[in-house]
């Protein structure tokens, strides 16, 4: 088992995050596109090669990524229709995440057995959260759907402030 957390930096324009290992040593880097159309996040290595991508597919309904890991297409993250609980599909990976009420904590699973959690941490600043992962060999697709998940939640907020202020 291991565990990761991937810190967003708060006032960051483009959107980085730094993802630590527990003894607090970073082990990648994720880097969001500006201004770009598909939203686009890259996950570095320490010498910054290009490890795994997210891509937001445009023109969806309901929010929908692409995820690549070393150039290879692994699944795609989408948004299902819940009324009561946040959930999030993996295709083609055979997994499947589900949330809390508040959309903060994540359980992803692989035909029933988990694989990893994922939970806000509260205390800090900016979002970080914490990344449980089984096996290793699941750590750039845990880290790519926290990227993936976090972007759909902000823009919701995004959305639910400028209409709370325009009335």
């Amino acid at each position: 088992m291991r565990k990761l957390y991937l810190d967003q930096k708060i006032w960051s324009v483009r959107e980085k995050f730094t993802i630590y290992d527990d003894r607090e040593q970073p082990v990648y880097r994720a880097q969001g596109s500006l201004f770009k159309i598909p939203k686009h996040f890259d996950i570095l290595d320490l010498q910054d090669h290009v490890v795994a991508s997210v891509t937001k597919r445009p023109l969806h309904f309901l929010s929908s990524f692409d995820l690549e890991i070393g150039g290879q297409p692994v699944a795609t993250i989408q948004k299902q229709f819940s009324l009561v609980k946040p959930r999030y599909e993996l295709v083609a990976a055979g997994l499947s995440v589900t949330g809390d009420f508040w959309d903060m904590n994540f359980t992803v699973s692989r035909y029933g057995q988990v694989i990893g959690t994922v939970a806000k941490r509260w205390f800090s600043v900016g979002d970080k959260y914490e990344i449980t992962i089984q096996d290793d060999t699941d750590s750039l697709l845990l880290v790519g759907l926290v990227l993936a998940i976090d972007y759909v939640k902000r823009q919701a907020q995004a959305a639910a402030n400028s209409s709370s202020t325009g009335n």
